[in-house]
């Protein structure tokens, strides 16, 4: 004995009266959609700022150990020079020798100070949308020295291995890293970092 059941598919379309999506219904997958686009494109542009400050914070931490290094090897005097739009590590033309009685053997004039027509440029950081300040240790937390166009801001490695206690802050909008640095290492010695979402 064979038996049939007939069922109906109310998936299927029947003749005359179609099924769809109501007016509410595709509104509300319309906001969902946007609702998840919006967050998307929010952490996209957080980690954009992250990654920008990250790395202009780890190339700042290179020039100046490698600042330190040079200053000490070289016996001369290196600094990293803040401006602007940029940051560069500067010193003695450790390559060429000056005669004697222009200026010292060690690069400096007869008052101590470099005479900086023999700088020499080892590498560069252009700033791009961030800005970098510097703060010198003692002052006040909100004191930061943001460098006008045209200025310059230095911090100089002794030949002796020590430098400036200094703190480097690199800032896009509200997001900010401040670096710390060791006045014997030149390395970051404390890190804060306050990422704005």
């Amino acid at each position: 004995m064979t038996s049939a059941v007939r069922t109906k598919n109310r998936l299927a379309w029947r003749a005359g009266e179609q099924r769809g999506m109501t007016l509410l219904e595709t509104i509300l997958a319309m906001v969902i959609v946007l609702v998840v686009i919006g967050v998307g494109l929010a952490y996209q542009f957080t980690s954009n700022d992250k990654e920008l400050l990250r790395k202009a914070s780890i190339r700042i931490e290179a020039m100046s150990s490698r600042g330190h290094a040079m200053s000490v090897l070289h016996q001369k005097p290196f600094w990293i020079r803040i401006e602007h739009d940029k940051v560069v590590l500067a010193g003695a033309d450790v390559r060429r020798q000056e005669p004697e009685d222009q200026i010292g053997a060690s690069g400096l004039t007869d008052d101590e100070e470099f005479s900086e027509s023999n700088e020499e440029v080892y590498d560069t950081l252009e700033a791009g949308e961030a800005v970098i300040a510097l703060r010198r240790w003692g002052t006040q937390d909100d004191a930061w020295i943001e460098p006008e166009e045209g200025e310059s801001i230095v911090w100089q490695f002794q030949s002796t291995g020590l430098c400036e206690p200094v703190s480097i802050r690199v800032a896009r909008e509200e997001s900010y890293i401040i670096m710390h640095m060791n006045p014997l290492t030149a390395r970051v010695d404390e890190e804060e970092a306050v990422i704005v979402q």
